[in-house]
């Protein structure tokens, strides 16, 4: 690594280092609206899953 390289890693960790990580909440306009509920989507994974695994069952056995 060349000396500019290296100048400009070390800085850039230098920077990330000493950074205080404060960044200020960012007010919503609209509540957020609730979408599927992570039972359904756990159970149409599970569906799309057991449907896979049955298409690549028969196309073994064939």
């Amino acid at each position: 690594m060349s000396d500019e390289q290296e100048r400009l890693v070390v800085g850039a960790l230098r920077a990330q280092a000493t950074s205080s990580g404060f960044h200020p909440p960012v007010a919503q306009d609209e509540p957020d609206q609730p979408g599927m509920s992570r039972g359904w989507v756990l159970l149409l994974a599970v569906l799309l899953g057991l449907a896979a695994g049955t298409v690549v069952a028969v196309v073994t056995l064939r």
